[in-house]
């Protein structure tokens, strides 16, 4: 028999996922007088002075270019997709608080820190389940200081405020067979990317209404209706 949760520690909320847990990281160069050069990429079995990882380069416009292959784009944005920003709005406090703070969150898979200027944290993270709990906190407590948290994305400016924002939907009238996990969150995907549930709509001590977050571009137009259900028959 399932137990219930208290949404607000997060202690027991756990999201399905696609990818599971990426594997841990061996990019952190443990010994700092080891450095690593392009020869560290090279074919042991190619013939010398060719690597199959750096490219020839190429030109575009008259000006030098780097090319890279559609799926070698693909594969380094991957590795980036579950990552968040931190905001301060006067400044940081300092890294060593950051980073026992982040320590506390007892994160499943593995996690890196850094910082993009005085304001800014950049927070990689490598488990799907890391990335939508702490994106649905929107922001926390360290050392006394407000961090919000908000999407990264590749065009990220630290001077905008992102379109990408953790959103709570309501779902009026929700049939009870559909407060199940796996099916709330195929109806988030039609909202947004699924974050969690509340407390409520997973015990299911509130059958009249539904509540989902999810992560949203607010510049899309608003959504009101959605058809749930097989081709045949719905609502």
């Amino acid at each position: 028999m399932a137990s219930s949760i208290d949404i607000s520690t997060n202690s027991q909320w756990t999201k399905a996922t696609y990818a599971g847990v990426v594997g841990k990281s061996t990019e952190i160069l443990q010994d700092y007088d080891h450095l690593v050069f392009p020869q560290e990429f090279y074919d042991p079995t190619a013939r010398k002075g060719s690597s199959p990882c750096i490219h020839p380069l190429g030109s575009k416009e008259g000006e030098t270019a780097v090319y890279f292959t559609t799926k070698e784009i693909d594969a380094l944005k991957e590795e980036v997709k579950f990552t968040l920003a931190g905001k301060f709005q006067l400044g940081h406090p300092k890294m060593e608080l950051v980073r026992s703070f982040f320590e506390s969150l007892k994160f499943i898979g593995n996690w890196k820190i850094g910082l993009l200027d005085g304001r800014h944290l950049l927070i990689q993270l490598a488990a799907e389940e890391d990335y939508a709990r702490l994106f649905a906190k929107k922001s926390v407590n360290i050392a006394g200081t407000n961090m919000k948290i908000i999407k990264w994305t590749l065009g990220f400016d630290p001077g905008k405020e992102p379109f990408v924002v953790p959103l709570w939907f309501k779902l009026p009238g929700l049939p009870l067979p559909y407060f199940k996990l796996n099916a709330l969150f195929n109806i988030g995907r039609a909202l947004g990317t699924p974050l969690r549930v509340d407390a409520p709509t997973y015990n299911k001590a509130r059958p009249s209404l539904a509540r989902i977050q999810v992560e949203r571009d607010i510049t899309l137009p608003e959504l009101k209706r959605i058809w749930i259900g097989s081709d045949a028959e719905g609502f």
